[in-house]
């Protein structure tokens, strides 16, 4: 059995950092007590391991931590890297049976959807400790070796690097396209390095632009592989509307959101959360976590489902507002007869639709009890509703327990006829009337990521050189995440957390 035992730097409420002590009490096989400041706080059964932290990356997500809906104070920071039975490693945030090893009937990590297991936690974010302490319990399955050719600061950006290879993979811009990346700055350039090193991979022929208002910003994105930067500020806001196939959103702003939605013609990709009210919805931020697609109202939307998928999944079962109208329906069922598809439309209220799935999803075990009948997850493929306000209710039915009507990777059809209110109308008008697609992600593959940063060691050390601009000791967290607020200052924050509060 271990008894770690260390000082971190806990992140409040106020935002700001105050000591704590912690305990870590327990072995892989039996699982583990997690104390602080002499009181228990955390009971992790098996599955998890020990890792030495060496550093960790202060991203956009650290800094709204207040904003989003999991308990303060707590250690966090998931962007680590460490050390575990003397190699370096990095460490995949979510916490699924999958991922800790275990035997389980839950219906997600057996579908390949592991990162959205509805009992996982995740590192620096809901319940696990995280990297700016000296020590993490990490999911043993989640830690993956760095090979010792890749540069330790190129080892610190895996984490946001896989999350924006994930997105360039779900959004797969297409040959002839313009893709634009709004707010290239720390997860935004790695964005750009994920679509120039993705281009190269598949050989498709697409153009990068970088959109920033920081002149400095835009040398570093070329460097890492755009075609072209745009200055912000010397270009009229009326010149970008429908200027771009595919817009990647990494502003984690609402302002930056319209901005995307106006210049897209396509497709924005959404790789922010800020936990804060954007365009009249509240959980947009959820809609992000659960990797949900927002869509107008049209026949073919219902086949909607990501381009990397393992197989066509066929949609089947549809969950529809009460609201919609008869006809939206019977027109639904009329040309999914014609085209031979199979289809179940639950026209259901939405409290009623959410005890059923969390009933079914705790008898999984029991295929009588499933819920919907033969699908492979409790969840509803897609969602069919009538307005902007019902949006909210489908991605959260309780804004208490995380868990939306329609699996993750799935997709909400707004079929609205009516004009929305003022604050939802840019939403209402790029998505409803334009057919603009408004997709999320977030966590990627650390596996392909390490991956392609050993195979590309010239792609590694371009993003240490453009990107990192700044080290901090442990024990100085609040400056490390003053710099990193301030766009002035910096790009991307590190801080070397493992080696500075001691014991």
């Amino acid at each position: 059995m271990e008894d770690i035992r260390f000082l971190a730097s806990e992140y409040t409420s106020e935002g700001e950092f105050a000591p704590a002590r912690y305990q870590y009490k327990g072995s892989e096989r039996d699982g583990w007590s997690v104390s602080r400041n002499k009181e228990a706080l955390l009971a992790l059964g098996p599955g998890y391991e020990a890792v030495r932290v060496e550093r960790c990356g202060v991203c956009s997500t650290d800094l709204a931590r207040r904003f989003l809906p999991y308990p303060l104070p707590q250690v966090i920071g998931h962007e680590m890297t460490g050390f575990h039975h003397g190699r370096r490693v990095v460490v995949e945030i979510n916490a699924s049976h999958k991922s800790r090893g275990l035997d389980s009937n839950c219906p997600f990590c057996r579908a390949g959807l592991d990162t959205q297991c509805p009992e996982r936690i995740t590192l620096g974010i809901n319940q696990l400790p995280g990297g700016f302490g000296s020590w993490v319990l990490a999911p043993k399955g989640g830690i993956v070796a760095v090979p010792e050719g890749v540069d330790p600061l190129a080892a610190a950006l895996v984490e946001p690097f896989a999350a924006a290879l994930h997105g360039v993979k779900a959004a797969a811009p297409r040959d002839g396209e313009v893709v634009a990346v709004l707010g290239p700055r720390r997860l935004g350039l790695l964005t750009i390095a994920a679509l120039a090193a993705w281009r190269v991979q598949t050989g498709r022929r697409f153009e990068i632009q970088a959109l920033s208002r920081h002149e400095s910003l835009l040398a570093v994105a070329q460097q890492l592989g755009a075609d072209l930067g745009v200055d912000l500020n010397q270009v009229d806001a009326v010149s970008l509307e429908g200027r771009y196939d595919v817009v990647f959103d990494t502003t984690g702003s609402p302002e930056g959101l319209a901005t995307a939605l106006a210049a897209a013609k396509r497709l924005v990709h959404l790789k922010s959360t800020h936990g804060r009210q954007v365009m009249g919805l509240d959980q947009l931020t959820a809609l992000v976590v659960d990797e949900l697609t927002l869509l107008a109202g049209r026949h073919h939307h219902l086949h909607f489902q990501w381009p990397f998928q393992r197989r066509e999944r066929g949609n089947v079962h549809i969950w529809v507002s009460p609201k919609v109208p008869d006809h939206v329906i019977e027109s639904e069922l009329m040309q999914t007869a014609v085209c031979g598809e199979t289809r179940v439309f639950h026209r259901i209220p939405v409290d009623k639709a959410a005890a059923r799935l969390l009933a079914a999803q705790a008898q999984w075990a029991d295929v009588a009890a499933r819920f919907p009948k033969h699908s492979d997850l409790p969840r509803f493929d897609a969602a069919i509703v009538a307005d902007w306000d019902e949006v909210d209710a489908v991605i959260r039915p309780n804004p208490e327990i995380e868990m939306s009507l329609v699996r993750p990777r799935g997709a909400i059809l707004v079929w609205a006829d009516q004009a929305p209110a003022e604050v939802t109308r840019p939403l209402h008008h790029a998505v409803c009337e334009r057919g603009v697609a408004l997709q999320s992600s977030r966590c990627g593959d650390f596996h392909d990521a390490v991956a392609l940063l050993a195979a590309h060691p010239q792609l590694a050390a371009a993003l240490v050189s453009s990107l990192v601009t700044h080290v901090f000791p442990a024990d100085d967290l609040a400056g490390a995440f003053d710099v990193a607020a301030d766009s002035t200052q910096s790009i991307k924050v590190l801080v070397n957390a493992g080696m500075g509060l001691g014991g």
